[in-house]
C-alpha cells in the first residue's frame, strides 16, 4: 500500500481494482496489531472493488472483518485462514452463503471452527475444487453428525487434506463416493482411522495422489 506514497501518478495505479484481486496477509508479523491489519485489509479489500478472488489472513482476522469481506467480494475464490481463532462458525458461514463462487478453502488451526461450516460450503459453494483443513491444537478436533456428508456434496471437489480430524473409515468412504473427481487425497493423524483396511484402499483405487495415515494415539500436532 505504501506505493501510493511515492507519487500521484504511483497513487492512481495503486488504486487499480485489478492489482488487489489476491490480498495475501498470511505473512503478517504475530507482534503486529490486530485492529491494525484489519484496518489494512479493508483497504485492500475496498480498492479490489468488488473484483477480490482471493484472500489470506493469519492469526488477526476476525468474524468481522469476514463480513465486511464477504459483503464485498462477490467473486471471492479463495480463502486460506490460519490460526485465527477470533473467527467462529457464525462468521465463516456468513461469508460462505454470501460466497457461491468460493473454489479454493483452508482452514488450519481455527479452533473455534467446527464440522458444521463443510455443511453450509456443501450446499452454498457448488464449485468447490480445493479443501484443506488441519488442525494443530493438543486433541484433535471430531466430526459429528452430518458433517461429513457436508464434503460428500461437493461434487467437483479434486483436492481434500484432513489432517487431525475425527472422521472414521466409513465417513471417509462416503466422501470419496460423493467426490468423483478427486486426484488428490490426503489423509493423516484422523482419530476414527486407526488402520486402513483393503475395502478403503480399492475405494480410493482410482485418486491419483493418495496418502492415508492412521492415526496414532499419541500422535499430538503441534
Amino acid at each position: 500500500m505504501g506505493a501510493g506514497l511515492v507519487c500521484h501518478s504511483w497513487l492512481q495505479a495503486a488504486k487499480l481494482p485489478h492489482l488487489w484481486r489476491c490480498v495475501d496477509m498470511s505473512h503478517s508479523h504475530p507482534r503486529d496489531v490486530s485492529r491494525r491489519n484489519c484496518a489494512m485489509a479493508k483497504v485492500a479489500v475496498d480498492r479490489s472493488g468488488g473484483k477480490l478472488e482471493v484472500f489470506k489472513g493469519k492469526r488477526f482476522v476476525t468474524n468481522n472483518l469476514l463480513t465486511y469481506v464477504a459483503d464485498r467480494s462477490p467473486c471471492l475464490k479463495c480463502l486460506y485462514l490460519e490460526s485465527c481463532t477470533s473467527v467462529s462458525n457464525k462468521g465463516l458461514t456468513e461469508l460462505i452463503t454470501k460466497c457461491p463462487m468460493l473454489e479454493d478453502l483452508t482452514l488450519y488451526s481455527c479452533r473455534n471452527i467446527d464440522g458444521d461450516v463443510f455443511v453450509v460450503a456443501g450446499k452454498a459453494c457448488r464449485r468447490m475444487k480445493r479443501l484443506h483443513v488441519r488442525w494443530c491444537g493438543a486433541l484433535p478436533a471430531y466430526f459429528d453428525g452430518d458433517e461429513p456428508v457436508g464434503i460428500a456434496t461437493m461434487r467437483e471437489l479434486r483436492h481434500l487434506t484432513l489432517e487431525g480430524i475425527g472422521v472414521s473409515q466409513e465417513k471417509l468412504m462416503a466422501i470419496v463416493d460423493g467426490c468423483p473427481q478427486l486426484d488428490l487425497l490426503h489423509v493423516s493423524g484422523c482419530p476414527g482411522l486407526a488402520a486402513v483396511d483393503d475395502a478403503l484402499q480399492a475405494k480410493c483405487a482410482g485418486i491419483k495422489s493418495l496418502t492415508l495415515r492412521p492415526y496414532q494415539e499419541l500422535e499430538v500436532w503441534k
